[in-house]
């Protein structure tokens, strides 16, 4: 088994794990993705060298890039302690690169958790500020009960 389909098989029982399910959706990239909020996360094993696994997730999308939206998010990482955020394309992505060698599911979960904890957090005000969308409707506020 190479280096690759190994580190593929152990992130796929943390997922398991993590999610407490025996089968895992796979997108048609092979990506495992998952949601948070208003955020489109995915977790993928990177064929890199070496082989990395990254955490991604987009906050928003349908921006166009200028100058305060790069402003804005420079502000934004510069208070992110473990995310990084960065406009690819016409999307504002977060995303996490860890290291396969020792992975844990504490740590594994630590990574989605925030990235995917970023990416919610601004994808409503950066899609808000700059004509954008989110990939999933922010929750309506529910009407308070009447007394």
């Amino acid at each position: 088994m190479s280096e690759l389909m190994w580190i593929r098989s152990h992130v796929e029982r943390l997922l398991q794990g993590e999610w407490d399910v025996c089968r895992l959706t796979v997108d048609e990239d092979g990506d495992w993705p998952y949601r948070t909020g208003t955020a489109a996360c995915w977790v993928t094993v990177m064929d890199t060298e070496p082989t990395m696994v990254r955490v991604f997730a987009h906050a928003a999308t349908g921006i166009r890039p200028s100058l305060k939206l790069l402003t804005e998010l420079n502000e934004i990482q510069g208070r992110a302690l473990s995310a990084t955020i960065l406009v690819q394309g016409r999307a504002v992505l977060v995303s996490q690169t860890i290291s396969p060698i020792s992975l844990t599911q504490p740590v594994l979960a630590q990574a989605m958790r925030s990235v995917g904890g970023v990416a919610n957090d601004i994808g409503v005000l950066i899609a808000g500020m700059f004509s954008g969308v989110t990939p999933y409707p922010a929750a309506a506020p529910q009407p308070e009960e009447a007394a």
